[in-house]
């Protein structure tokens, strides 16, 4: 072989090591950070108009900071709501693909739990947020989502099929579970009332059971460009009512 082809062939071997190394092609990374805390203490950092359904403001970016410096008092954080991935038959039951990557678990340096991974865009990929006990408090009362759009807030909602979409809605633990087993919980229930504008969005499995609490899916679309999502969810001890006399987080149908 001449100099030349060894050369040729050198820097052929490279470029496909290169592209082993690099992933599945078109593959995007794609980051979650998910934390649980106390509803007062959310609304602590909050002034009265960053309370209302799709506000934004600064309060929000103070507390996001705090938990990426990890300087948040402890005692604000809620532990045993730790981030998981969801087997592939419940990803599918969602309309999304189950992801396989390590979750680092906040308060190291950084409060929030986080994973990153590598995905397809267009695809939407599954989590979930389930209490490994049964530790006050129980329910979800204002979840705050960040993706393509800055931090927003918004309360659970129990919506009719097809009637409105919400980024954040509730479905009764019963009816997710055994919609799963049918493998049809997105097209049947999520799919007509889930509005993925902030490219991530929730639902709320509700427990009706008094000692057991809430779990919460989290739905993210991937884009076509590399996005940290950010999911944070406050908890208290019961149902709030909700601004026209309605209940949030009251959700079998």
């Amino acid at each position: 072989m001449t100099k030349v082809g060894s050369t040729l062939a050198a820097v052929a071997v490279s470029v496909v090591a290169g592209l082993v190394v690099a992933g599945p092609a078109g593959a995007v990374e794609y980051r979650l950070k998910v934390a649980s805390i106390f509803d007062q203490s959310l609304t602590s950092f909050l002034s009265r108009g960053e309370l209302d359904d799709g506000a934004m403001g600064p309060g929000f970016q103070k507390l996001a900071a705090e938990l990426d410096q990890g300087t948040v008092g402890r005692g604000v954080l809620i532990t045993h709501r730790p981030l998981s991935a969801v087997p592939g038959s419940i990803a599918r039951a969602w309309g999304g693909v189950a992801v396989q990557a390590p979750i680092a678990l906040g308060g190291v340096v950084s409060l929030w739990d986080e994973v990153r991974w590598d995905g397809k865009p267009g695809e939407r990929s599954v989590w979930i947020v389930k209490p490994s006990g049964r530790e006050d408090p129980q329910t979800v009362r204002r979840v705050v989502l960040k993706g393509t759009t800055p931090l927003t807030i918004y309360r659970p909602y129990a919506v009719a099929c097809g009637t409105s979409r919400v980024p954040v809605m509730s479905l009764g633990t019963p009816l997710i579970a055994f919609q799963e087993s049918r493998g049809d919980v997105w097209d049947k229930y999520v799919d007509k009332n889930l509005d993925l504008r902030h490219g991530v969005g929730a639902v709320v499995g509700v427990n009706n059971q008094a000692v057991l609490a809430d779990l919460m899916y989290i739905i993210v679309e991937q884009g076509p460009e590399p996005t940290t999502f950010e999911v944070l969810i406050s908890w208290g001890n019961s149902n709030s009512q909700t601004p026209g006399g309605g209940f949030s987080n009251f959700g079998s149908f």
